[in-house]
């Protein structure tokens, strides 16, 4: 057989080896790779003739369906799109029972949105999925649940899911902790089957825990240095997000877990790092429909209540991290319906509650994230479009910042016992904040076109500086150093780098005395407690001082 083979398609040897530009016809024909040697591996192994197309360029024929099978089609979508006009629904989708099978979990089917929640975990689509998914909410549920697999599964699974270089923060790495944190779990946990979601959660109270903590006192708590405790705990949070699988996790314990992380690691951490690891928090929150009030979607009182909190700390963590780089908040007014949290204490919330506990006048333990979330939504995101609307005065400006401040004072503040420490943190902190929306408001309309203040209104610069003796108080006041960690979250950058711009080109006086002895302060205050990090200003400043 080899001899008749070699007679039919002879063999050329290596040495005048003929290469073809296409392949043979045997080879094209079964879609197989050709070595375009005449005649061809494939043709010899398999004992037939080989033969190549000619020099010219085969004609190219297209797959084209006939015109009588586009014509259907076209008269296809014309009546589809004349039942989406008319708003009729289609016939072959009557017989669909959209709210069919709901029993188990609750769930949301809108015309543009739709969430599905079952224990403990949601998902979320809205536009034109959930068009689609809102007539198979039965199969929707089957996918939560076959996700949540995922949580559980071996975390060298998916060790590399964030989208951060080198691991991020909620990459992690394979480092032991110095002491044992493991072991705190399983005794935290003992008898109580503890998700991976719940320890992450975990994990984050202990970093948590110690980023609040005194220098001098963690060595005696916990056996180790501060710094030494803080990176375990780092280490030991970014372990457990990456074993609860962070980003495709569905369960609201390991977005509360990152949340709070990055909120106490933004202090003396690397902020541009925060910044961009609360954008992907953010689609996360939107994928479980947290931006969604629970209210609207019949969601029990206590977890719509928990769902508020946890927004709007995600709203609070995006207007920090933003301001450190400078950039606007990727949240913005319209993008969410979830309503303020109730201004309760933590006890005054149970699992099974009927309804949500009467507001409470004055402070509570979430009164300061009510009130900043407050000043947020009237001051801060409508400031963007008061710098677009040049017809706003000052006065106007300056009255909607005045008002804000009588409404909170009416409501809150005026409560509170300053003779209380947290109350006297939580007051300042606020009124810091109205100060400085104030200030923004003249800043926009008080300046010549080179940036500089008009000598007429020395009051934006004197109000600078009594913001700026304000956070430095609140940094260095004995009596409220439990809470300096929290002061530090509230960094008076801008208004430091424009008190030191304005120091150099005013005369220096007595006038200016003040100014200079607290930007100097409040300057070396930062150089000795906080790290430079990626914060936009830190440069600047430098050069200013």
């Amino acid at each position: 057989m080899s001899d008749n083979l070699e007679n039919k398609t002879p063999r050329v040897t290596s040495s005048h080896v003929e290469f073809k530009k296409r392949s043979c016809f045997r080879c094209n024909t079964r879609k197989v790779r050709c070595d375009r040697t005449y005649p061809c591996g494939a043709c010899v192994k398999a004992e037939v003739e080989c033969a190549f197309p000619g020099p010219k360029r085969a004609r190219r024929t297209l797959n084209r369906p006939p015109s009588s099978e586009l014509l259907a089609r076209l008269k296809d979508l014309e009546e589809e799109v004349s039942q989406l006009r008319s708003k009729q629904p289609s016939p072959r989708d009557s017989d669909v029972n959209p709210t069919s099978d709901l029993d188990a979990p609750s769930s949301l089917a809108k015309k543009a949105e739709l969430l599905v929640l079952k224990e403990g975990k949601s998902r979320y689509v809205s536009g034109e999925a959930s068009v689609t998914l809102g007539e198979k909410i039965s199969e929707l549920r089957d996918i939560i649940e076959s996700d949540s697999n995922e949580e559980d599964s071996s975390p060298h699974e998916n060790s590399n899911f964030t989208v951060l270089p080198q691991g991020g923060l909620f990459g992690g790495d394979k480092s032991y902790y110095s002491w044992s944190l493991d072991k705190d779990v399983q005794n935290a946990s003992a008898g109580v089957d503890m998700t991976p979601s719940d320890e992450a959660l975990l994990f984050s109270v202990y970093y948590a825990a110690v980023a609040s903590m005194r220098a001098h006192l963690c060595h005696s708590i916990l056996g180790v240095n501060h710094d030494t405790a803080i990176q375990d705990c780092k280490r030991a949070v970014s372990q457990g997000l990456r074993r609860a699988n962070f980003i495709k996790c569905q369960n609201i314990s390991v977005l509360q877990g990152a949340v709070l992380f990055l909120l106490c690691y933004r202090v003396g951490g690397d902020t541009r790092l925060v910044w961009a690891e609360s954008a992907v928090v953010i689609r996360v929150a939107q994928a479980q429909g947290i931006h969604r009030d629970g209210q609207n979607i019949a969601l029990p009182p206590f977890e719509t209540e928990i769902r508020r909190r946890l927004w709007w700390h995600i709203c609070l963590l995006d207007m920090l991290s933003s301001g450190d780089q400078g950039v606007d908040t990727q949240i913005r007014p319209g993008m969410f319906d979830t309503q303020f949290p109730t201004n309760v204490d933590d006890d005054d919330l149970i699992l099974h509650m009927p309804n949500l506990p009467k507001p409470k006048s004055g402070f509570t333990d979430n009164s300061i994230c009510i009130m900043n979330s407050q000043i947020m939504t009237n001051l801060y995101w409508p400031c963007h479009s008061m710098n677009q609307n040049p017809k706003m005065s000052s006065h106007a400006r300056e009255t909607l910042v005045t008002n804000m401040g009588k409404d909170l004072h009416r409501e809150y503040l005026d409560h509170f016992n300053l003779d209380i420490p947290i109350h006297w943190v939580s007051a300042t902190i606020v009124r810091l904040q109205l100060s400085k929306s104030w200030l923004a408001a003249h800043f926009q309309s008080s300046t010549d076109p080179y940036g500089t203040i008009s000598s007429h209104d020395v009051r934006v610069f004197e109000m600078a500086v009594e913001i700026v003796q304000f956070a430095y108080l609140l940094q260095t006041n004995e009596a409220t150093s439990q809470w300096s960690w929290l002061c530090q979250s509230y960094e008076e950058w801008h208004i430091v780098a424009f008190i030191l711009s304005e120091l150099c080109l005013r005369p220096l006086n007595p006038d200016t005395d003040p100014a200079c002895d607290i930007v100097s302060k409040m300057y070396e205050l930062w150089q000795r407690g906080i790290p430079h990090t990626d914060a936009i200003l830190h440069k600047p400043m430098d050069r200013f001082m």
